[in-house]
């Protein structure tokens, strides 16, 4: 893929009919549709950065809020488009307010719905 193209990738595009196509497959279609849509950005550096979600976009940069790995916040940072190799949706956070004394005490790892309220 030369640079032009590279470029031209509408990122926040593509991650939302990733998030629509994921609800779909896993049965949330019906519900709010996300108002932060987490990801992972693999870019040419050998660590993905993630989690993250697109706060803005031009034609060469992805702006992205990354959630700081000691839990104190978020981090902005932003990414050349031209060196993003993959973006990956791990999941969705409905406009929805959440109440934390109904969530179940334990969740199966394997129950992809969790991430996507």
């Amino acid at each position: 893929m030369n640079d032009y193209q590279s470029n031209s990738v509408n990122w926040s595009e593509k991650v939302k009919i990733l998030d629509e196509n994921i609800r779909r497959e896993i049965g949330l279609e019906g519900d709010n549709e996300a108002k932060h849509i987490l990801i992972k950005v693999q870019t040419n550096s050998s660590e993905a950065i993630e989690p993250a979600f697109i706060v803005g976009e031009d034609d060469t940069f992805l702006d992205l809020f990354v959630l700081s790995p000691q839990g104190s916040g978020l981090i902005s940072t932003a990414v050349l488009k031209n060196n993003i190799q993959s973006v990956g949706v791990i999941g969705g956070v409905s406009a929805e307010k959440v109440d934390i004394s109904e969530a179940p005490k334990e969740q199966l790892v394997d129950d992809v719905s969790a991430l996507y309220q």
